[in-house]
């Protein structure tokens, strides 16, 4: 019978190779950037190589062209209880922006006393890679565990989380009892996260010229109103339903406007738009939203005639809440205190992941704990500390024969 220790061992002696796998993969570019041409490819390749060195026989699943989800299971030695553990990283980075502004290059992976710079290092391929070498440690040494462990590393995270959506579709999260997400959370463990709605709001109007605006019907107008009716009802929510012990509160948030052309000022356009990011709590669920949007259109209607307004769902991802009784909670709450000697604090994810697309669709119970700052993803010059990729490394050691024991 193997031990804990065993394993830990394992995982011991491929420090250097994990170290060297995270260089590259952060190396891999991974941005999804179509006039580019760049895609989660290289990064998916990196991984399904690795596995398929182990000895294993990964899934290459293509959710569209050059953007793959690599999957691969690890069935335990022992009568099997029942629990289906996955556990989730994506493969996609956000763009690195201006490169003449980062200390070293973004796809560089540069290591400086302790620190691997580059993007994705932290969100999230520092997570991806600890979670597959604390696997390989648990396959080398032999461990001892029931059910089954469930790799799943996606693309499209970034995006309309494309990767996570065709994962469910296929039917890999069916019968999962748990998933662990290694986004970057700075030693926290996060058991609930925000909601998503992406909206887009088109105002229909007429077209006048700009010195007789009692002929046309300024669509600028109807939007402005209803974009101030939307500061009011993130008032109102705030209001109603309050903080959030982890998730704060509830925003609805204005990020692009468009409307007419600067060629021809004199010129009232026919119709106008913005782009809604609204981030919520449980506690807002997302019908009431919409059902007090779609009110706030009709007021604005009302006092601007011949105006209409549309309101179309881009994505919808409900907050999550995971049940802080959860047997995974427990095991990475346990297996955190064994590495760092201390408890750690409760959290929640201030944005969505892929985890949210688990719960929507399967009711899977989630927590998301993983190596790098929190506020550090996105940013120019992003690291992760590669003492905290190794202790994450053990932690999912110990998370994962816990749970699965």
């Amino acid at each position: 019978m193997c031990s804990l220790a065993d394993t830990l061992a394992a995982l011991q002696t491929n420090e250097a190779a994990l170290e060297q796998f995270l260089c590259q993969f952060v190396q891999a570019e991974s941005v999804y950037d179509p006039q580019r041409g760049t895609t989660e490819e290289p990064a998916a390749r990196t991984v399904f190589n690795l596995l398929t060195a182990w000895g294993w026989s990964p899934l290459w699943e293509e959710v569209a062209p050059g953007r793959p989800n690599i999957i691969a299971t690890l069935t335990g030695n022992r009568p099997d209880h029942g629990r289906r553990l996955i556990i989730e990283g994506h493969t996609d980075v956000v763009t690195p922006g201006d490169q003449s502004t980062w200390q070293y290059p973004p796809f560089a992976a540069t290591i400086i006393d302790g620190k691997l710079y580059g993007r994705g290092t932290a969100d999230m391929k520092g997570g991806v890679a600890a979670a597959l070498f604390a696997v390989r440690a648990i396959q080398q040494s032999g461990a001892d565990f029931s059910g089954t462990i469930v790799l799943a590393i996606v693309a499209d995270e970034e995006g309309l989380m494309l990767g996570i959506k065709d994962f469910v579709a296929r039917g890999h999260a069916d019968h999962a009892t748990a998933a662990l997400i290694c986004e970057p959370e700075g030693g926290r463990v996060c058991i609930a996260q925000k909601g998503a709605l992406r909206l887009h709001i088109a105002v229909q109007g007429r077209m006048a010229h700009g010195a007789m605006p009692h002929a046309g019907a300024n669509p600028l107008l109807a939007l402005v109103a209803f974009l101030a009716g939307c500061e009011e009802l993130e008032s109102a929510l705030r209001q109603e339903f309050g903080v959030h012990q982890y998730l704060d509160e509830p925003y609805i948030t204005p990020t692009v406007l468009s409307a007419g052309t600067a060629a021809q000022m004199n010129v009232i356009p026919d119709y106008a738009a913005a782009y809604l990011d609204i981030r919520t709590i449980p506690e807002t669920p997302h019908p009431l939203i919409m059902n007090r949007l779609r009110a706030l259109a009709n007021t604005v209607e009302q006092r601007y005639p011949e105006r209409q307004i549309t309101i179309t769902v881009i994505d919808d991802r409900p907050a999550t809440a995971t049940d802080p009784t959860e047997p995974l909670v427990a095991t990475i709450v346990a297996a955190h205190t064994a590495e760092w000697g201390a408890a750690p604090p409760f959290g929640g994810v201030p944005g969505t992941t892929d985890g949210t697309i688990l719960w929507r669709e399967r009711g899977i119970p989630l927590v998301t704990y993983g190596p790098g700052d929190t506020l550090i993803p996105h940013q120019v010059n992003e690291f992760v500390r590669l003492a905290e990729v190794h202790a994450a490394a053990r932690v999912y050691v110990r998370t994962i024969l816990a749970y699965l024991s």
